[in-house]
């Protein structure tokens, strides 16, 4: 009875914005939900959803309700995250597959070759520009195939400064593109 008063008085404190009792619910749930994730998901993609899963309670903490069960809302949430998950990589391995099939039976006229070459003198332009760690990770990345997880390690940052370079760099580089 004890734990159920203590979890009911940690939920009305996150209710208040309570960053303490956050953290303490992150403790006290995070690993089972990460082991969770694990059992569906490569432990990089486990790990992002468990930090999802986080950011949902946080952002809708004031709409949950301390009489129900909090693992259960924890874990219907992480399903959800995962089916999403699961679906967009298939959802990508199949786009990417059709892609580099249809790219192979194409041929290229001619005169979309100075529009090609004016494309990558405009993307190797952003590339320079980006702010040096931006470029570094971006160039890591993208040139040198290295994973999110080694970049992370060798420049000492977490993946999701990675993932969020990674995007950022992306959406400067669609922009020009655009343009």
């Amino acid at each position: 009875m004890k734990d159920k008063d203590e979890l009911r008085d940690l939920l009305i404190r996150l209710q208040n914005s309570n960053h303490q009792a956050f953290s303490d619910l992150f403790k006290r749930y995070s690993q089972h939900l990460y082991f969770f994730c694990c059992k569906s998901l490569s432990k990089e993609d486990a790990e992002e959803i468990t930090q999802n899963v986080f950011m949902t309670v946080w952002e809708n903490r004031q709409n949950i309700d301390p009489s129900y069960s909090f693992s259960s809302y924890l874990f219907s949430i992480a399903k959800h995250q995962i089916y999403n998950a699961i679906r967009s990589k298939i959802v990508q391995k199949s786009f990417v597959e059709k892609y580099l099939q249809q790219t192979d039976e194409i041929e290229i006229p001619q005169e979309y070759d100075d529009t090609v070459e004016k494309m990558h003198e405009k993307l190797k332009q952003g590339i320079r520009n980006l702010p040096d760690k931006q470029r570094e990770i971006f160039m890591m990345s993208r040139t040198y195939r290295i994973s999110y997880k080694e970049i992370a390690e060798k420049l000492g940052i977490s993946e999701n400064t990675v993932d969020t370079s990674i995007r950022r760099s992306l959406q400067v580089l669609r922009r020009l593109i655009r343009l």
